[in-house]
């Protein structure tokens, strides 16, 4: 992809902006999990980052109903592209080479990331972590194998069964990563499905199929999957005409009004008016035993996506160079933030508590007790070296990472093919489509 096209892709700014939003939730979690609550007790005083749409910064579940629903936007668009064009057989075509590159693409930097995480546990680089005051930055500390095969055994379990489960020995935030891969192939399946239908009809099975995942409890992944493809169609539909098909007020409302409902606290919603109204009208639609917050913020998520789409000024918002260039980064920052959460941000934050008891501290009766967290100041200055930190070691990903699992995917696309970019892919996309027109 261009420079010149990604610079104009307000799809790489709402990558940007999720992924900052996940890194701020778990900022706010190990340092301020109340923000999770929409008062700071019942009957109780307001922080102002829990009103809605401050509270947003730890809106982690919205960015993970984002990402779910570009997952279906993108993967999805190229092939109803190609489709829309009278291509069946080429987009067919494409759609078996993207099911495996792309699945490639998602797997191997994770492996990547996996492996680097399992180098500082083994190198001992979350010993100040296992002993920190927060609970959340102590639970991904895990310790070094006791010896070299346990840890290579780990490893191998980290890199396989990791995949089935989706909890991560090494980095407990790579749980999504596996649902990511289930939705991709869930957004393949319907493209196969769908490769022949008429455009109404497209757009139908999308919406039953939404429907069919909201009635079947399928709140974290799939009815944001089907969101995103059929915005794929609006896409496809509208092309650059779509910021003028609604009006201005009516695509501004529609994100202000995703944001409210986007806002929807995780914990203790009948503590505030506004959150206990919005919690009492979903439990009317939201079937028995569903999770009611994720319904609730997909539904927000969905509807601030979808006004996007209809805003010229949002578009370009999100398509500005620096919105483009943490989009470009998004994946790297959803890899590495929460090892450098555990290692330079805890260290900074910590420090002076580890200097003066020391890694083990002890209490007056000789029990083992926390380390306390540093001031205001060590805060902003730990907080500036970790973003600091975070993009710069983002950015090296993408010279230094990205490009050598790109390669080894063309590599393996290319043996899996049997066939290289170019004279041998159109031949071969020609015979299939005079084939499926016999």
């Amino acid at each position: 992809m261009t420079n010149k096209h990604r610079a104009n892709n307000w799809i790489d700014g709402l990558r940007g902006v999720a992924a900052l939003v996940v890194v701020t939730y778990h900022l706010c979690s190990c340092f301020a999990n109340w923000l999770n609550s929409p008062a700071m007790e019942e009957h109780g005083s307001v922080h102002v980052f829990q009103y809605p749409f401050l509270r947003l910064i730890v809106g982690g579940r919205s960015s993970v109903a984002l990402f779910f629903l570009i997952t279906g936007y993108v993967n999805s668009y190229g092939t109803r592209e190609r489709v829309r064009d009278g291509d069946a057989g080429l987009a067919l075509v494409g759609l078996s080479k993207t099911t495996f590159t792309r699945t490639a693409k998602l797997v191997l930097p994770t492996n990547v990331a996996l492996i680097i995480g399992w180098g500082v546990c083994q190198l001992n680089g979350y010993s100040v972590a296992a002993q920190v005051d927060s609970s959340w930055i102590r639970a991904g500390a895990v310790a070094p194998g006791p010896t070299l095969c346990s840890a290579l055994w780990a490893l191998f379990k980290n890199l396989t069964v990791f995949w089935h489960g989706g909890v991560g020995i090494y980095d407990h935030t790579y749980w999504t990563i596996p649902f990511f891969v289930k939705g991709s192939m869930v957004v393949y399946l319907t493209l196969l499905g769908t490769a022949y239908t008429q455009t109404r009809w497209t757009k139908l099975i999308l919406a039953f199929l939404y429907i069919f995942a909201w009635s079947g409890g399928q709140s974290l992944a799939d009815i944001n999957v089907y969101a995103g493809m059929l915005l794929a169609e609006l896409s496809v539909d509208y092309g650059p005409r779509a910021t003028s098909v609604i009006s201005r007020a009516s695509s501004i409302s529609m994100i202000i009004f995703g944001l409210f409902i986007a806002s929807f606290p995780d914990e203790n919603v009948d503590w505030m008016p506004w959150s206990r109204a919005i919690n009492n009208l979903a439990v009317l639609v939201v079937p028995a035993g569903g999770e009611v917050n994720r319904y609730v913020i997909s539904v927000g998520t969905t509807l601030f996506s979808f006004g996007v789409f209809f805003s010229q000024d949002a578009r370009q918002v999100l398509s500005h160079s620096i919105m483009n260039f943490l989009g470009r980064i998004s994946f790297p920052i959803y890899l590495i933030h929460n090892t450098l959460i555990r290692t330079i941000l805890t260290w900074l934050v910590y420090r002076d508590s580890a200097m003066r008891e020391g890694l083990h501290p002890v209490n007056a009766e000789g029990n083992p007790k926390y380390l306390k967290r540093g001031g205001i100041l060590t805060f902003i200055l730990g907080l500036s070296i970790f973003y600091a930190a975070l993009f710069y070691t983002s950015y090296l990903w993408t010279i230094y990472v990205d490009p050598p699992c790109g390669r080894l995917v063309a590599w393996m696309s290319e043996k899996a093919f049997g066939e290289t970019e170019g004279a041998g892919i159109a031949v071969k996309e020609e015979a299939l489509k005079g084939a499926l027109l016999t």
